[in-house]
This record gives structure tokens, sequence and C-alpha cells, in this order.
């Protein structure tokens, strides 16, 4: 039994309902294992670039999400709308959150979720590598052997396999999957409160434990 976690490191749901999902997490306290993978939902041709011409749109967009679930935007992030261009390319992140599964499976989750955080409410560039050497250093992930898994072709094949996998189980981001012995129920498609992906789970658990 564990649970999939399909998410996307540029993706503004996947931030709005990071705390839920950690809760989740939390409360657990290991009994059920995480699987994080990234969706490569802006990644190749479907790379956008962030410049102060669509800040509005984005603060737009924001705005509502924030109305829904109630997490703010970071001050930071806010200013770096109107501050300069990004490239957001879902690659770079998803490598990294990859490379933490070979590095430290762990705290891939954590790892994932401080990815969320540095961009959307710290405005940091997810291409710039010293983003992830300050998250190892957060998270006590020993630097050298994450970025030798970081540069590896094995670890950008892996990276490609997990978009494969998102895109053929996920059609809203973040996608929660609970899998028991080879069949998988649906948590949550896309932003859910905690309480209830936690009643879901439940559910889900009782089900079990019957049959």
């Amino acid at each position: 039994m564990k649970i999939l976690y399909i998410m996307d490191p540029h993706c503004k749901w996947c931030y709005a309902t990071s705390d839920a999902i950690q809760q989740l997490n939390d409360t657990l306290e290991g009994k059920l294992p995480f699987e994080v993978i990234p969706a490569g939902i802006l990644a190749g041709e479907f790379s956008q670039v962030q410049s102060p011409v669509n800040a509005f749109a984005h603060r737009k967009t924001d705005a509502n999400i924030t109305k829904e679930t109630g997490k703010a935007f970071g001050k930071a992030y806010n200013a770096s709308l109107d501050e300069k261009e990004i490239m957001l390319d879902s690659m770079v992140p998803s490598r990294a959150i990859m490379a933490c599964r070979a590095t430290a499976p762990q705290l891939t989750l954590q790892f994932a979720h401080q990815i969320l955080h540095a961009r959307f409410y710290e405005g940091k560039d997810l291409n710039e590598q010293t983003v992830y050497l300050e998250i190892c250093e957060q998270l006590g992930i020993d630097k050298q052997t994450f970025f030798q898994h970081f540069s590896s072709d094995e670890n950008e094949e892996n990276t490609r396999q997990a978009f494969l996998f998102a895109e053929k189980y996920a059609e809203h981001y973040p996608t929660l999957l609970y899998e028991e012995d080879g069949e998988m129920d649906i948590l949550t498609e896309g932003y859910s409160p905690y309480s209830l992906i936690e009643l879901r789970l439940s559910k889900l658990l009782r089900r079990s434990r019957k049959s």
C-alpha cells in the first residue's frame, strides 16, 4: 500500500494543496509511504515564459486560488512577476525531485514542497541549481550525492518516465492516488482540503481491512 502523489513544480494548485498533503503525510507518521511523481506539465514544447507582460494574468489566477484555498502567494514571488523574465520549464525541478527520490527517498515529499515554496512564495527561478543546493542544506541531504544523481543520464530518463506515468494516470494536478495490490483509487484530483482527503483515505483503509 502506498500513496502516489502526482504534482508539478510549476503548478499553482499543487502549491495551494501542499499544506493539506503534508498534513496527511504527518498524520500517517510513515505508516503509508508517499511516492512523489513529477508531471512535466511545462516541460519541452509546453514550457512558457513568465514576463512583466503577463503579470496581470498571473495575479488574477493567483487571487482566485487564494480566495478558494486560503493559500497566499509570497511578496517576493509577486515582486518577481514585474521584475524579470523567467523560463517556466518543469524539467529541471522535476529532475531535482527524482534525484531526491534516489538520494533521500524519505525526504522527497518535503523536498517537492520546498520547491513549490521556493517558486510561489520566494519567487525563485527553478532553473537555477542554487535553489536545490539550499533545499539540500535545509533538509540535511548530501549535496554531492544529490548532484551526481541530478546530472546523470539515468536520472533524466527516469524523469521522462515519470512524465509518461503522470500523463497516463492524472488529468488534473495535483492528483493523489491510493495504490494497493496494483489497484488505484483517487483521493483527490486538483485542490481538496485536508479533511476531505483524509475522509476518502479513511474509507479506503477501512475497506482494505475488511477484505
